[in-house]
């Protein structure tokens, strides 16, 4: 608590701030905001991550040896996320442009057109330069909410943050309930399945710091899951059309329903033909997950011109995408004259390797439930690392299916120690460390110094035990 306590006071002088400063500013301390100041702001945020994390590494041993009580890893959740309510957006000012989005969907303004520039006011002007004149890749939900949101602050961008952390606090609770019965319903341990996804220093930090949107379409998805592995498919194909309204990504969770739908058939013993009414189930979830997006497309008053604003991710460029790292590697040692050349070849071919990868993860983790679980892990994993843009947050949709998906001890060392660069690739005030050298140095050995640490004192600890009454 200690540590995200001292993230958010940092953050005042060191985060994504409002252009008028923000609270450090209105109490008086706009010393706080540059030079010796922020230097001290900066100091506090990395002292706060140092205990979150520590705080998380204590507890890992217990969670995956199965002796964490679940309400333990609940605690540590809500104890390490609350702190945040007051702050200021952290690591990303990602949380300025969805308010924006949801101005200029108030004002009639098509997001999916322009960018926020077309729609001057309090809420434009805390959208990042490089941003101004960027389209969203959102779906209609996204902006739905963030049209909400601006509506309940009545102007004010920063009472807008507070509401819509309000939200993502909700949905990462929901996220954490949802965890533990996915779990207990697969017979994997809802401690270390909460530890690992809603207690990481990466869902604190850029979920309940970064007031990331991926939490939204998340939820939704887990959500599904949990639907699905109860038979009541209607309602999971409405959890997948609110998902996928919210964000694209959704939409590789969809297919693997079938396989849980199918598995669950075949273990009823009153079902004569399996196969053809878990066909039928998921045709008819398709159906209510279509009928969802289309009325939310309805709503939203935009139409679908958010399909084609999906490419604007292909103007982020860092090395989290394996095919912009490629293209960085390729265009050094050839020295071949045109960068852009070369990272427009090397998307294409992430995006083939992608495709197949996809359809292949799905086919090979069709035999039962917990396949299909890993698969779903497995596909997510493929899609941070083969798509044209990363960042850190992106990790949550793994990070949420990973204890699901019953890793063995060397992944979930790789995973622990991915953590770590992870959080320290981008700064408290949204900027990134990738092109330094020496950050990117430091953060290396960091996240291969904790993976050492985690390897002995994780040894004789093998996969998630069972979930355990209480």
């Amino acid at each position: 608590m200690l540590g995200s306590a001292l993230l958010t006071l940092g953050g005042f002088g060191a985060g994504a701030l409002p252009v008028d400063g923000g609270p450090a500013v209105a109490v008086g301390l706009l010393g706080f905001t540059f030079g010796h100041g922020e230097i001290l702001a900066l100091t506090l945020c990395w002292i706060g991550i140092a205990l979150l994390f520590s705080g998380w590494l204590a507890l890992g041993p217990r969670a995956l040896s199965g002796r964490l009580p679940t309400r333990d890893a609940v605690w540590a959740t809500a104890l390490w996320s609350l702190p945040t309510l007051p702050a200021v957006p952290m690591f990303s000012r990602d949380a300025w442009s969805y308010l924006a989005q949801g101005a200029m969907t108030a004002a009639g303004v098509d997001p999916y057109e322009f960018g926020p520039e077309a729609n001057p006011g309090a809420f434009s002007d805390e959208v990042s330069p490089d941003w101004q004149s960027t389209a969203t890749p959102y779906g209609p939900l996204h902006l739905l909410l963030m049209r909400g949101v601006v509506a309940v602050s009545g102007g004010h961008p920063a009472v807008g943050i507070v509401i819509l952390r309000v939200a993502v606090l909700s949905a990462l609770a929901a996220l954490t309930v949802l965890l533990v019965m996915a779990a207990r319903r697969t017979g994997v341990d809802a401690a270390a399945a909460v530890w690992l996804a809603c207690a990481s220093p990466l869902a604190v930090i850029h979920l309940a710091g970064g007031l990331h949107n991926e939490i939204f379409p998340l939820v939704a998805c887990l959500g599904a899951v949990v639907l699905t592995l109860d038979g009541r498919v209607t309602w999971a194909g409405a959890a997948i059309g609110i998902a996928v309204a919210f964000k694209a990504t959704a939409v590789i969770v969809a297919p693997f329903l079938l396989w849980i739908t199918l598995s669950r058939r075949r273990d009823d013993p009153a079902v004569a033909r399996p196969t053809l009414r878990a066909l039928g189930d998921t045709a008819l979830a398709a159906a209510v997950a279509m009928a969802v997006l289309g009325l939310t497309t309805l709503g939203s008053g935009t139409g679908v011109g958010w399909f084609d604003a999906i490419a604007v991710s292909d103007r982020v460029i860092n090395y989290l995408s394996a095919p912009t790292a490629a293209a960085h590697l390729i265009h050094a040692v050839t020295d071949s004259p045109g960068f852009e050349d070369v990272l427009a070849v090397a998307r294409q071919v992430g995006r083939v390797v992608l495709a197949v990868a996809l359809v292949a993860v799905w086919w090979l983790h069709r035999r039962d439930r917990r396949t299909a679980l890993r698969g779903i892990m497995l596909a997510l994993l493929a899609f941070v690392v083969l798509n044209s843009l990363a960042w850190p947050w992106y990790y949550v949709w793994v990070a949420a299916f990973w204890v699901l998906a019953r890793p063995g001890p060397r992944a979930t060392t790789a995973a622990v120690g991915t953590t770590v660069f992870l959080v320290m690739a981008i700064g408290p005030n949204g900027s990134t460390s990738l092109y330094s050298p020496v950050l990117s140095g430091v953060a290396v050995l960091a996240s291969l110094a904790v993976a050492g640490w985690w390897w002995r004192a994780t040894s004789g600890i093998r996969t998630p035990s069972p979930e355990r009454a209480g």
